[in-house]
C-alpha cells in the first residue's frame, strides 16, 4: 500500500453533478490496475458518496493520483473540449471538477 496524506481539499459545489459524475468513476473502475488500487479506489469513492471523507481524512496517495486523473478527464469532456457548452450544468461542473483537479494536483505536489 502506498503513502497516505490528508485529503487536503473540500468539494461541496456542484453537487448533483458530482454525485452523478462519481457514481460513474465507480461503473468506469473496472479497467484499473491492480486489483487492489482499483478496490480501494472504489472503497474511497463509496465513503466519498457517503460523506465520509473530509479535508482531513487520510487517503492513500495512489488513490488520490486516480481521483484528480478522472476529475481531469471528465473537466476535459465535459468543460475544457467544449462538447457541452450549450449545457450549463453540465459546463459549470465541468469547471468546477477542473479547478478541483488543480487543487488537489498542487496538493498531491506539496505533500510528496
Amino acid at each position: 500500500m502506498s503513502n497516505k496524506i490528508p485529503f487536503g481539499i473540500i468539494m461541496r459545489g456542484q453537487k448533483d453533478y458530482a454525485y452523478s459524475e462519481l457514481s460513474m468513476f465507480i461503473e468506469c473502475a473496472d479497467s484499473i490496475e491492480p486489483m487492489s488500487l482499483r478496490d480501494r479506489y472504489i472503497e474511497f469513492l463509496e465513503e466519498f458518496l457517503g460523506g465520509d471523507i473530509k479535508k482531513s481524512t487520510m487517503v492513500d496517495v495512489d488513490v488520490l493520483k486516480e481521483f484528480r486523473a478522472d476529475l481531469d478527464n471528465r473537466a476535459d469532456i465535459d468543460y475544457r473540449e467544449g462538447h457541452w457548452n450549450d449545457e450549463p450544468t453540465i459546463y459549470a461542473g465541468g469547471k468546477y471538477f477542473a479547478k478541483m483537479a488543480d487543487k488537489l494536483r498542487a496538493h498531491i505536489n506539496a505533500s510528496a
